[in-house]
């Protein structure tokens, strides 16, 4: 089942890599159409998802999964077409697929680890999607950058792949009790705390990852090639070592010290001024990233009935975009008013802020004492 995650995250991977160069050189587009092609999906991910989890309580997980793979492979064919608006209206559908078949998998995964595994479940999505975004760079080298059609072949055959690989298994086991589908703005008020949460500890993702070479450059560091690769293997193997803390320790203690983590390595990271101190902090703010969206999750899902599980986790994950939506231009324009380093120490603060926002608030505690209770 994650095998069809990863084959679906390689052909966006694929894509993503090629198209800042597609639309700059072949299609004579500016930066401005840069940032809308690549940040297309995220704008019918925001939207689909939350309804692409309501769909996986109703329908079950594996037929949305299917269903998701099988729009993600058909939005590829607009592309076929040398225009940027094909290509948009190619991506805003692949966006669309790709976040139903993620709010799917979310569901199947915490149906088959249960409750006493929420934690490790969630932070599994992630480690399909930073593996398939890794393999699918590598797919691209192989295939040649330059061959366009090849690109979109890859990237339409690969989802479909996904969906065979769904087809293979046996959807999980749905609940026996009944609940009726919660509404869908119900849902996302229900799961909005913790979202907010995702959307501030995605802030020093987006500024890592767009301004993390040139803050460290300032202070004359040149890791810039290793900052991607060293962030997403920190991401994975926290997930893989540490994922069950927060079912084991409880979500919100490890997310306090997540949060508080990643902050620290985000500023350390931005201030630095020796590469080994650089690449410790890129290593421990990973770290924290890694810990702090599964910790969210629990806090999201948490007291959701389980035939609503799909609702929850696609409301949840739908600030994933929003953070990346809004976060990449907010710290563009501390970036651009300031410096890259000031852009980055200010993302850290900006996740330091979930420990007060998502654990310390009355409506918070509030919670956390009837849990208790």
């Amino acid at each position: 089942m994650l095998a069809a995650a990863v084959a679906c995250y390689a052909a966006l991977g694929a894509v993503l890599r090629a198209v800042p160069a597609y639309v700059d050189g072949r299609l004579a587009g500016g930066s401005v159409a840069v940032g809308l092609a690549v940040g297309a999906p995220a704008i019918t991910g925001a939207v689909l998802r939350p309804l692409g989890g309501r769909w996986s309580d109703r329908f079950g997980a594996r037929p949305m999964v299917i269903a998701g793979a099988v729009v993600m492979a058909v939005g590829v064919l607009p592309a076929w077409q040398v225009s940027l608006s094909a290509l948009v209206a190619s991506r805003l559908l692949v966006g669309a697929g790709e976040a139903v078949m993620m709010s799917a998998t979310v569901l199947w995964l915490l149906r088959l680890a249960g409750p006493e595994h929420q934690g490790r479940s969630l932070g599994h999505i992630g480690l399909a999607n930073y593996a398939g975004l890794t393999i699918g760079p590598l797919i691209l080298e192989l295939i040649g950058p330059e061959h366009t059609g090849r690109l979109w072949l890859v990237a339409s055959v690969l989802p479909l792949l996904g969906a065979v690989a769904a087809l293979a298994v046996h959807d999980a086991p749905r609940p026996a009790e009944r609940h009726e589908p919660a509404p869908v703005l119900e849902m996302v008020r229900r799961t909005g705390r913790p979202g907010f949460g995702l959307l501030l500890v995605n802030v020093g993702y987006v500024a890592v990852l767009s301004f993390g070479a040139l803050a460290v450059a300032e202070h004359g560091i040149d890791v810039g090639a290793l900052i991607v690769p060293v962030f997403g293997a920190g991401v994975i193997v926290s997930r893989l070592a540490l994922g069950s803390l927060p079912d084991r320790l409880g979500a919100r203690p490890v997310l306090a010290a997540s949060a508080l983590v990643e902050a620290a390595g985000l500023i350390v990271f931005a201030i630095s001024g020796a590469e080994s101190l650089s690449i410790g902090a890129l290593v421990v703010l990973s770290v924290g990233q890694g810990l702090a969206v599964p910790s969210l999750g629990v806090l999201a899902v948490s007291g959701v009935p389980e035939r609503q599980r799909g609702a929850a986790s696609g409301a949840f994950f739908a600030w994933f975009d929003a953070g990346v939506g809004l976060g990449g231009p907010a710290v563009g324009l501390v970036a651009r008013m300031s410096a890259p380093d000031v852009a980055v120490w200010s993302a850290g603060i900006a996740v330091a802020a979930v420990v007060p926002v998502v654990l310390f608030s009355r409506q918070a505690l509030r919670s956390a004492r009837l849990v208790r209770a």
